[in-house]
């Protein structure tokens, strides 16, 4: 293993300048997102009492939500900064996919949908049970107890990949975002057609190693051990973990996120640790791993350094965490944060 030089990142190390000017530059940047289209939706209602015909709680029905999910969030992550984004993917010929377009209007995301009518818009369907009987008030505890997914997770045919590949040169992109949720979309053949020419950022939860040769990767903890068939447990674990997945890649950054335990960026001669921010006000986890890869890209996108754009990612994920379901923050939010830190 070669010899880096492990750095521990902390709050007093950051220079918040830097940081402040990098998010006022946000909405310079021009990503496309590129990868599995999701659309979440969010049933809420309030536990009322046991049910007489089986052992089920019976929720008095108070509101529904649809909301970006998938590649789609890491856009909507992107476009909340206002980055000029671009969108591209497959969904159903459904009314999922008419409500796919609606919010990517709403949010200012240029949506490039190709549609399938033999495939359905992945749908993940969440039921919330709400303390409250007011399903706005921020005072009710939020607790998700099922989930339905509709989903279709064939591969795409030849001419929906030729279909995908000639929008590319009509589309104005700084990098692009390969967002693969192991729906089908992102195959090997699509990923290298791109990989190879454009600088790329990837962030899957599928197999990597079908993106080898991208320029970045964000895997968690969980999947980096899986791929490597390891166990990471100290520090002298994980540098060698991430030096043999930047290796097997063919990566010049490895970013592995870690939940609780932050961030670890490897680069060519050195692995920078970042502690994660507000452990005691974590409320949902859906989706920060979309905002960690939607600002790391952006940032990269307008000439930060890879560990600027990896604090950027951090910092914007601390502040999700703290929302219900999948949430963006804002240049506002960040602001607010980088100052008080």
């Amino acid at each position: 293993m070669k010899t880096l030089d492990l750095r521990a990142i902390n709050k007093q190390d950051l220079d918040k300048a830097r940081l402040l000017e990098l998010v006022s530059k946000l909405d310079q940047a021009k990503v496309l997102v590129l990868g599995d289209l999701i659309l979440d939706e969010y049933l809420l209602g309030k536990p009322e009492r046991i049910s007489r015909e089986a052992p089920v709680i019976i929720f008095k029905y108070q509101d529904s939500q649809f909301k970006l999910g998938g590649a789609a969030n890491a856009a909507a992550n992107l476009a909340s900064f206002g980055v000029k984004v671009s969108l591209l993917g497959v969904v159903g010929d459904d009314p999922g996919a008419d409500a796919m377009a609606r919010i990517a209007r709403e949010q200012n995301i240029d949506l490039i949908a190709i549609k399938d009518s033999e495939r359905q818009t992945t749908t993940k369907t969440r039921i919330i049970s709400n303390s409250s009987s007011n399903p706005d008030a921020g005072t009710g505890v939020k607790q998700q107890v099922l989930r339905f997914d509709r989903e279709d997770n064939h591969d795409l045919s030849a001419e929906q990949i030729d279909c995908i590949l000639a929008q590319l040169p009509e589309l104005d992109y700084d990098l692009v975002l390969l967002s693969d949720y192991s729906n089908g979309v992102l195959n090997q053949e699509l990923a290298q057609a791109v990989i190879a020419e454009s600088k790329t950022i990837v962030d899957s939860n599928g197999d990597l190693r079908k993106f080898k040769g991208a320029y970045s990767f964000t895997p968690n903890q969980p999947d980096t051990e899986a791929l490597l068939d390891r166990t990471i447990a100290n520090d002298g674990d994980l540098a060698q973990a991430a030096t043999e997945l930047q290796a097997e890649l063919n990566a010049e950054q490895v970013l592995i996120t870690r939940g609780a335990k932050g961030m670890a960026l490897l680069g060519e001669q050195s692995m920078d640790l970042i502690p994660a921010l507000n452990l005691s006000e974590v409320f949902d986890v859906s989706g920060a791993g979309d905002t960690v890869s939607a600002l790391y890209s952006a940032a990269l996108a307008i000439g930060a350094s890879p560990l600027e754009a990896a604090l950027l990612g951090n910092l914007a994920a601390s502040i999700v965490v703290k929302k219900y379901g999948t949430a963006t923050t804002s240049k506002e939010e960040m602001i607010e944060l980088i100052n008080g830190l």
